[in-house]
């Protein structure tokens, strides 16, 4: 089945807005192991937790 571009990018921007919605309650419960701020030098992870979110469904 073909996937239009426009698809994939809703789609990925619903998974977005349920990952933060999603680790906002993890910090709610957690917040020392779910910050809400990431220091410069490992900015970077939140692509990585988003991603591996999309994939997974893991928070």
């Amino acid at each position: 089945m073909a996937l239009h571009i426009d698809q994939a990018a809703e789609e990925f921007k619903r998974n977005i807005d349920l990952f933060v919605e999603a680790y906002k309650k993890k910090h709610a419960a957690q917040p020392n192991e779910y910050p809400l701020e990431m220091p410069d030098d490992n900015a970077g992870i939140w692509g990585e937790f988003m991603f591996d979110f999309h994939n997974t469904g893991n928070v």
